[in-house]
């Protein structure tokens, strides 16, 4: 049986009697007051021996809550690397993030550290740069402008079913196949798309999440004068492990 897999683990106690269960008499269903969503997680470590989760996961304390809870020694210090593994990449984006921040600044002066003309000389130089690959379609491009006008302003551009992977909060939204509307000039890709316009996102959280999904920055650009700002950001993402 499945749950007798580890038998020092609380699942195996629960299931061999050590430990009562509740058990829906009527239905025949065990019932464990725990994180269904975090349960399934834990079942496929039990099911393949080894800890396989999606490349945007990101709730690694509550999985390891659930792992000390169920007691599965083997999962608990695999989620301890994972977690310190993660960290460790997020401290290094961060830092990235950071320097490239640091070129958008306040005042008149524009402070343009690369121009947009530019923009695509460094991203085919950066794909060139890498494993010896030049060929573009080995890489998937999203391009973020933030402005300060009305709080703040978001907009994405990229390939339309890549935005609505990465934020399939405005999915319905894109939908709509009204050519009038100007992020829908082109059928394959969307520009300028006013992104916290249909959902609850800060400039931040678009960029966590583009993060979250191995995106890389891999140019920035930002000027203007005080109250009419704007920054610009360019992510590249290899589509093949290296």
């Amino acid at each position: 049986m499945l749950f007798k897999r580890f038998p020092e683990s609380r699942l195996s106690k629960l299931f061999n009697g050590s430990i009562p269960i509740v058990l829906d008499s009527l239905k025949q269903h065990y019932f464990i007051d725990r994180d269904g969503e975090m349960f399934r997680h834990i079942l496929n470590y039990m099911r393949n021996g080894r800890l396989t989760l999606p490349r945007e996961f990101n709730s690694y304390d509550l999985l390891l809550e659930e792992a000390k809870y169920f007691e599965i020694p083997g999962l608990m210090k695999e989620l301890e690397e994972e977690k310190r593994c993660s960290e460790e990449s997020v401290t290094l984006r961060t830092s990235k993030l950071s320097q490239s921040i640091g070129l958008y600044k306040s005042g008149s002066r524009n402070i343009s550290c690369i121009s947009k003309n530019n923009l695509k000389n460094v991203y085919e130089t950066k794909c060139k740069n890498s494993a010896g690959i030049t060929s573009e379609n080995n890489f998937e491009v999203i391009a973020l402008s933030i402005s300060p006008d009305l709080g703040e302003r978001i907009m994405v551009s990229g390939d339309r079913s890549l935005i609505e992977e990465i934020f399939p909060e405005v999915s319905q939204s894109m939908m709509d196949g009204r050519t009038s509307l100007p992020w829908n000039l082109d059928p394959k890709f969307v520009i300028r798309f006013p992104l916290n316009g249909y959902c609850k996102f800060n400039s931040m959280q678009a960029v966590q999440r583009l993060l979250n999904f191995s995106f890389d920055i891999v140019a920035s650009n930002g000027g203007g004068v005080e109250g009419q700002q704007f920054s610009e950001y360019l992510f590249c993402r290899s589509t093949f492990s290296l």
